[in-house]
């Protein structure tokens, strides 16, 4: 049984991998950070894609705002087929934050505004951006999540949202824990796959370092010896003369 989960988790491990780009390929730490966005996407959307008999099973034909919630848990994976195809890093971060904000507020919208369980998908989007290691795209994330707060304010505000009962956003509510508890476990173990990459790529480069400042005094010491040596030879046939 063991042996069985190992061989499926180094499975996944191997279609992961065949997913990044090939211009990535040569870096280590780019190879971690396409790793690291494309693999919480991909399960994430996986396990929601499973879910969604399941679902329907036990509670019936999905209403337009069930269907869209399930849109919103499956749509991550098509920023991770982009960035697979172009490897275009940060405008796959870029296009993530806009995809996520903008699901997150029409599902937000439709289940109850600000107060909605989706809203707080909304703190998750500047979150995902950090790992871009990126200023204008933890930027660009934060604004829209801020905007899209603030929308969603105005909307409940204004009272141009939908009221909905308690009971009927029981299931919905727990599926969007769920959903929100693995995705924050994906960004978690996707950073702590970048910080041990970069430590392990700051000390091999280190040992180059010192490898090399080792050879180069080596180097040097030959080189003064080997000018004494011609010094003195120069010196003797100078007197010689």
């Amino acid at each position: 049984m063991l042996s069985g989960k190992v061989a499926l988790v180094a499975a996944v491990r191997e279609y992961i991998e065949t997913l990044v780009h090939p211009s990535a390929r040569p870096d280590a730490l780019a190879t971690a950070r396409h790793r690291a966005f494309i693999a919480p996407r991909l399960l994430g959307s996986i396990v929601a894609l499973a879910a969604f008999p399941i679902y329907l099973i036990a509670r019936g034909a999905p209403s337009v705002t069930e269907l869209l919630v399930f849109a919103w848990l499956v749509a991550p994976i098509l920023t991770a087929y982009f960035l697979s195809r172009t490897g275009r890093y940060e405008s796959a971060h870029v296009l993530s934050s806009l995809a996520l904000t903008g699901l997150v507020t029409v599902v937000a919208a439709s289940t109850g505004g600000i107060a909605s369980f989706a809203a707080i998908w909304l703190v998750v989007v500047p979150l995902e951006a950090a790992l871009s290691a990126s200023r204008r795209v933890v930027a660009t994330a934060s604004t829209l999540a801020l905007c899209a707060a603030g929308l969603l304010v105005f909307l409940d505000v204004v009272g141009l949202l939908p009221e909905m009962s308690a009971g009927s956003q029981g299931p919905l509510a727990a599926l969007g824990i769920v959903s929100a508890a693995l995705y924050a476990a994906g960004l978690a173990l996707g950073a702590e796959a970048l910080a041990r990459t970069s430590f392990w790529l700051l000390y091999a480069e280190e040992d180059r370092y010192r490898l090399l400042a080792r050879n180069m005094t080596d180097v040097i010491t030959h080189r003064l010896r080997n000018t004494l040596l011609i010094a003195r030879k120069n010196l003797a046939q100078v007197f010689w003369v």
